[in-house]
């Protein structure tokens, strides 16, 4: 099993040394094998000298670096939940409703697959992130248009002779599209590792067409390290919670496996409650023992009242399996 660390905004304003010395010694002594930095657009001329400095302690202690784009063009999450500076800057790039205005959801507009400038500007951003900073392999998080419908001008041009109204359709699309964005890192960097994962709520259609990328070494999941059952129906119902990796994940690992590709969990210990935190516990050994080629926990979690806590039980369990 491949162990990486979200290590997502720590360091990216301003930077500790010490401070990074002792995170990179702590997640090496348990296990971890690649930290993943979260990078914006605007991080590749802001933050450059910070993520050089955290590359090379990681480097320093053994472990990879990974890259997960973060909010590029709208069509990925990453971290910090904010707009896309090039869909501010690219009005004309968005995705459309029926009636050709803008569909906006509450972060912003996303990016069309289909818009010329989309594709330029997401080789352009991986090119010039891959030539300032020394990474292994880079992580699609939560891939954002498989439940949306694309009625720009240039979806009506590259989809001409097809149904709009199926959703399978523009699922394609976006497949289609983060395939040619791998096809292009690779020619960059041949022995990159790319990662993708997606919502564990969604089944079906999506979760399929998306495993059968071509330039993808691992496809899974993201969700609660525990089930629904774990917290109870109603509990789950009403703090809205609907991904559980002990529930769907087993669907998603035998997704990829069908597709060739490594399943991939990402256990979602942010923003966990504090009468969660026992759940994670109980469950956590059971998913360590699953038959999962990349795990991806949070160093350290935001959103919580005892962060300590919950990286002291994440820390355990991880020292049981990988010594």
């Amino acid at each position: 099993m491949f162990v990486t660390a979200y290590y997502f905004r720590a360091h990216t304003y301003t930077i500790v040394p010490r401070h990074v010395r002792e995170d990179m010694e702590w997640m090496a002594d348990h296990g971890t094998d690649a930290i993943s930095i979260g990078v914006l657009e605007q991080d590749l001329f802001a933050a450059i000298e910070n993520y050089q400095i955290i590359c090379e302690e990681a480097r320093r202690v053994g472990m990879q670096t990974f890259a997960t784009p973060s909010r590029w063009g709208g069509l990925v999450a990453g971290c910090p939940k904010v707009p896309s500076i090039f869909c501010a800057r690219h009005p004309e790039a968005a995705v459309r409703n029926p009636d050709g205005s803008p569909l906006i959801d509450w972060i912003g507009t996303k990016a069309s697959v289909h818009h010329p400038a989309t594709f330029a500007f997401f080789c352009s951003t991986t090119k010039k992130m891959l030539d300032l900073l020394p990474l292994s392999g880079i992580i699609w998080d939560e891939v954002k248009t498989l439940e949306e419908k694309d009625f720009s001008d240039a979806a009506k041009k590259a989809l001409t002779g097809k149904n709009m109204d199926d959703l399978t359709v523009h699922i394609d699309a976006t497949a289609n599209f983060f395939d040619a964005i791998g096809g292009e890192a690779l020619k960059m960097k041949p022995d990159l590792k790319i990662s993708m994962f997606l919502y564990a709520s969604l089944h079906g259609y999506p979760v399929e067409r998306c495993a059968k990328i071509r330039n993808l070494h691992y496809f899974g999941c993201d969700g609660r390290p525990f089930g629904k059952n774990d917290m109870g129906q109603a509990k789950a119902a009403a703090k809205k919670e609907s991904k559980f990796l002990c529930d769907t994940g087993p669907y998603f690992a035998e997704v990829a496996r069908k597709n060739g590709k490594g399943p991939l969990w990402l256990v979602e210990n942010h923003a966990l409650k504090e009468e969660d935190v026992p759940a994670m516990d109980k469950r956590l050994p059971e998913i360590l023992s699953m038959d999962v080629e990349h795990l991806i926990y949070y160093y350290y979690p935001r959103s919580l009242k005892d962060p300590d806590r919950n990286m002291n039980v994440i820390g355990g369990h991880l020292k049981k399996i990988k010594g």
